[in-house]
């Protein structure tokens, strides 16, 4: 069951608060580190990554973000109208970096493609693999939080540049 969106915005709103005020300082100076290439690596056995996406002058926005990793591929869901959702869309370039839940950087990045997936088969893969990574913790996050909004899945490959 679907609350209604004018509530359901107020409500996701509200509730990134809270996370805004905790995360670190620190997840800015990912954008001053060396990048990588070689691969994802770095991410194996992680709970969180620090995200990179690009706003239309350029400047890197990092982002902590919950994630699930298959092969040479990262997935991540967030809401309908997040804004990395919209930069990626525009720009696939980014960047991902091991972090910790605030954000703060445990490793340097490594430049990624990003998309949002459309096609329903491809979504539902991705859903599939973020739910058989994600333990009770983010299950129960995930179930407070469909009702509220909708959900983009993102993959990521490593950038061949």
């Amino acid at each position: 069951m679907r609350i209604p969106d004018k509530l359901a915005r107020r409500l996701v709103k509200a509730a990134k608060v809270p996370m805004d005020g905790s995360r670190s300082a620190a997840a800015a100076s990912i954008l001053e580190m060396p990048v990588s290439t070689d691969g994802f690596g770095a991410l194996a056995g992680r709970t969180y990554a620090l995200l990179v996406t690009y706003k239309r002058d350029g400047s890197g926005v990092p982002t902590p973000v919950w994630f699930a990793q298959r092969d040479d591929r990262v997935y991540v869901w967030t809401e309908v109208g997040a804004y990395k959702a919209k930069r990626l869309r525009r720009d696939p370039r980014a960047l991902l970096a091991p972090c910790g839940p605030t954000g703060k950087p445990l490793g340097s990045p490594v430049a990624a493609r990003g998309r949002v997936l459309e096609d329903e088969a491809e979504r539902r893969q991705a859903a599939a693999v973020i739910r058989s990574e994600w333990g009770l913790g983010r299950r129960l996050f995930e179930l407070c939080s469909r009702p509220l909004t909708d959900v983009h899945y993102l993959e990521f490959r490593p950038a061949d540049d």
